[in-house]
């Protein structure tokens, strides 16, 4: 978990510094200390006193989210001097991302390790950070070259243009409006309604009236299109799918994509989750290998060129699996 520390000095008209009597986070309408600017969501409560560090230097030092990158905060400061209070409103940007894992590893470093037993990586020998890095590896991999086929129903309101869906969408393949079926005179033929004796009661003109309506909703709805715009500054925020032509009476979509494995994510689908150890112990396999080929012990170099070579072998072969059973989506049409 990284933490942030925000600085604020105070000086006077020619630069000497000054003790203000009070220094507080505080905005003007004294709802919050700091803030997300994605979120807004409050990070540090309002009137949350600062630090004194001598020399008019204050600070404060806040942790924060589990696997948040490079997130920008919003506070203000309110310092009292001289009788006079001022309000500084600041911003300050969170530790920037990196390449290190953020995820919980234990449960995929605990099973590579358990394959291996009883013998003793030399690769875990000071931790488990490889094996860590390696695992990484299998998540990207897997994310770049898989089709695994999700699905979830997003409301889409009225009027509306576009519609975040969750992170774990890679990529958009199709969406299907929907509709609820609210009053059955409204969402079906007249001539179609089973058993109810219309025609004695309503008039031709009444029944093709009504066709005509029902067969021009339809039309209006033959033209609608989406574009998916994935988030790409922040992996955990989702996207935004946009739609235009949205028929009448739609409520919600029907939206069909592939997945991608979020940076936090704790990995459950069974399907997935074989893959990825599997993967990763072909990976450590040739790392371990790698080391044992380099190491001398008493002059006599260790063989680990077998482990390597059984290593990428393993990797080639889950590799071609994936290719081959990571279930592509595909649609067809019948004509």
């Amino acid at each position: 978990m990284s933490q942030v520390t925000i600085t604020e000095t105070f000086k006077d008209a020619i630069g000497n510094p000054i003790e203000p009597t009070s220094v507080i986070l505080s905005n003007p309408s004294e709802t919050y200390g700091i803030k997300r600017n994605d979120t807004d969501a409050v990070v540090v409560v309002d009137n949350t006193s600062m630090v004194s560090e001598g020399d008019g230097v204050y600070t404060y030092t806040f942790d924060e989210e589990e696997g948040a990158s490079g997130i920008v905060y919003t506070y203000w400061v309110e310092w009292t001097y001289q009788g006079h209070t001022d309000y500084d409103e600041r911003l300050v940007a969170g530790e920037a991302g990196d390449l290190r894992p953020t995820r919980s590893m234990d449960k995929y470093v605990d099973w590579i390790k358990r394959e291996f037993s009883p013998l003793e990586l030399v690769l875990a020998k000071d931790g488990d950070e490889v094996i860590e890095q390696q695992v990484e590896n299998a998540i990207r991999y897997w994310n770049n070259n898989s089709a695994y086929k999700i699905s979830d129903v997003y409301d889409y309101p009225s009027g509306a243009t576009r519609v975040q869906i969750d992170a774990n969408f890679k990529a958009v393949i199709d969406v299907i409006p929907t509709k609820k079926t609210t009053f059955i005179w409204n969402d079906h033929p007249l001539w179609t309604l089973t058993g109810i004796t219309v025609l004695d009661n309503v008039t031709t003109d009444l029944i093709m009236m009504s066709e005509a309506f029902r067969n021009y909703r339809i039309y209006v709805g033959t033209n609608f299109r989406h574009w998916f715009h994935r988030s790409e500054d922040d992996p955990t925020v989702g996207g935004y799918l946009y739609c235009v032509n949205v028929p009448a009476g739609v409520s919600s979509v029907f939206v069909m994509g592939t997945k991608r494995i979020t940076v936090n994510e704790d990995i459950t689908s069974p399907h997935i989750l074989d893959w990825i150890l599997y993967y990763s112990k072909a990976l450590v396999k040739q790392v371990e290998g790698n080391i044992l080929r380099k190491t001398a012990i008493i002059d006599m170099p260790l063989d680990g060129q077998a482990l390597y070579t059984e290593g990428r072998e393993e990797q080639k072969a889950l590799q071609e699996s994936l290719a081959r059973n990571s279930r592509w989506v595909v649609f067809m049409k019948r004509k």
